[in-house]
């Protein structure tokens, strides 16, 4: 059996290598955390979170969260004989590499900032980047203060780096890191430097919890993951369309004393997960909303815009500088306009003034702006420039989106229950309620989740007299029951195409099996 490889740990020495030349002479790693006093009493990583809480009451749940999972990996997690890394600032461009041969120790004689150590035999203190391949350079960009090295086989070079002082790279076997599960994608995360972070889509994030939409509980699940790990999510996860794409970014670096924000490491549009606000059906939340916006500069002709509207099936389109300015938009009601007042009328003339609403703008609030103008332009998230246009015509798709669920949930309601009813007892249909079946009056008074359980029994399910796999009916009816329950919370998100034909699939093997009801 191949002898195991020590886990490899970052270990910083402060921002700007304040603690290097005491921990490389005096052989320690030294955390910060100047305000904190002795940790070694926790006898658990939330005994531990409880102490943070006291120290940093102002502090974000994610940033706490953050600072724990450090704490407790430099105080518990980290064990004697693992291989530490410092990368060094007093030296640009120079490493050391040394292994944990004690426990953590508190020392209250050290001055501030010196006090959290753990004793370290440094084998090589003046390691060159150059002799460190780029992959494994990345994962020492985190700003993190204690961070595990494990990405791209990185605890066998680190093994490497200190018997030898090279980088062997990574093995064939090992190949580009891919976050194939939800652990990997976190722990990717949140060993990647806030300048390099995690890039994704909100719907490969949501796949990564078996989730295709953003129901208060997936987002719930997501939130409180991201919590644990001290992450955030650049813009909100739980805005936008669900094919945009995020940043999973760390808020964790160790605080200094009188700084209370982290503008290098936290940029104005992340959100801390826990702290995201309640989700309400915004403008953004929109396909069209996240399209890129076709449009015609002000010098050009009015013959290009019409080409342009036929060859695209357009009915409008921004008028918009070079430099970014917004003019207006033109549209064919416009040009009609224009052409009647001037027959020879230019670009300028069918330019007409037109309405921008912000991203997150509230949908509902919108409506009336939208159905009156025909249209409204959508400022991009970080106000840079136009990024949708959303039309009377997007709205009467979105609320088809909406609305199509319920009515095919309620007519397979129905059906159903007018079946059970006519076919079963008041006594058989009441056996499926599990609370107060006394108060059952009839099928409309069970929910679409107790039908399984009513014509599971194989002799309930043949007085219904339908030519049907019995089982595969069950199986379809708990998918259906399923969905329902999801559409009765909000969601940002339409059901996936998968989902809708689910339903229309089980509304025509029931229109079909029963035609006259």
């Amino acid at each position: 059996m191949a002898e195991s490889v020590p886990a490899a740990w970052m270990i910083r020495a402060g921002r700007d290598g304040e603690r290097e030349s005491q921990a490389l002479t005096e052989g320690l790693v030294i955390a910060g955390w100047d305000e904190l006093g002795d940790i070694g009493g926790a006898e658990s990583r939330q005994d531990l979170r409880r102490m943070v809480r006291k120290t940093y009451p102002d502090d974000g749940k994610a940033r706490i969260a953050n600072w724990t999972g450090q704490l407790w990996r430099f105080v518990d997690t980290i064990k004697e004989g693992d291989h530490v890394v410092l990368p060094l600032k007093t030296h640009p461009g120079r490493v050391a590499v040394g292994r944990i041969t004690g426990p953590y120790i508190y020392r209250y004689d050290a001055p501030e900032g010196f006090r959290h150590v753990r004793p370290v035999k440094w084998i090589r203190t003046n390691i060159s980047r150059d002799d460190i391949r780029q992959d494994l350079l990345d994962s020492l960009g985190s700003l993190l203060t204690v961070c595990g090295l494990t990405r791209f086989d990185a605890a066998r070079r680190v093994a490497h780096l200190a018997a030898h002082g090279t980088d062997p790279g990574v093995e064939k076997a090992e190949g580009e890191y891919e976050a194939s599960s939800r652990p990997e994608l976190l722990a990717e995360a949140a060993d990647r430097s806030p300048d390099d972070p995690v890039r994704l889509t909100i719907r490969t994030l949501l796949g990564h919890w078996d989730a295709a939409r953003r129901t208060p509980n997936v987002v719930a699940e997501i939130e409180e993951a991201l919590e644990e790990k001290g992450l955030a999510t650049r813009p909100a996860f739980t805005e936008g369309w669900v094919d945009n794409f995020i940043q999973l970014v760390p808020v964790g670096e160790e605080p200094v004393v009188g700084e209370t924000s982290f503008p290098a490491q936290v940029a104005d549009d992340t959100e801390d997960a826990s702290e995201l606000p309640r989700i309400t059906l915004r403008i953004g939340d929109l396909r069209a909303a996240n399209d890129a916006v076709e449009s015609v500069r002000p010098e050009d002709s009015l013959h290009k815009a019409t080409t342009l509207m036929v060859l695209k099936n357009y009915s409008q389109l921004a008028v918009v500088s070079e430099d970014g300015t917004f003019y207006g938009a033109v549209s064919w009601e416009s040009i009609g306009r224009a052409q009647v007042a001037r027959a020879s009328a230019s670009l300028a003339d069918a330019t007409v003034a037109a309405l921008v609403v912000e991203y997150h703008e509230p949908l509902l609030e919108q409506i009336d702006q939208i159905y009156t103008r025909g249209f409204v332009f959508v400022r991009s998230q970080d106000k840079s420039g136009l990024c949708g246009i959303v039309t009377a015509a997007d709205l009467t798709r979105r609320f088809d989106d909406l609305a199509r669920p319920f009515v095919l949930i309620e007519e397979i309601e129905r059906r159903l229950r007018r079946r059970v009813n006519e076919k079963l007892t008041l006594d058989e249909i009441r056996s499926s309620a599990r609370r107060r079946p006394e108060h059952v009056r009839s099928a409309g008074d069970l929910t679409l989740g107790n039908f399984p359980y009513l014509l599971e029994p194989p002799e309930r399910w043949a007085k219904l007299e339908w030519s049907l796999d019995h089982q595969l009916f069950l199986d379809l009816m708990k998918a259906v029951a399923g969905i329902r329950n999801e559409t009765m919370h909000f969601s940002p998100d339409p059901l996936t195409g998968e989902q809708m034909s689910t339903l229309t699939g089980f509304l025509d093997l029931l229109r079909t099996v029963d035609p006259n009801a």
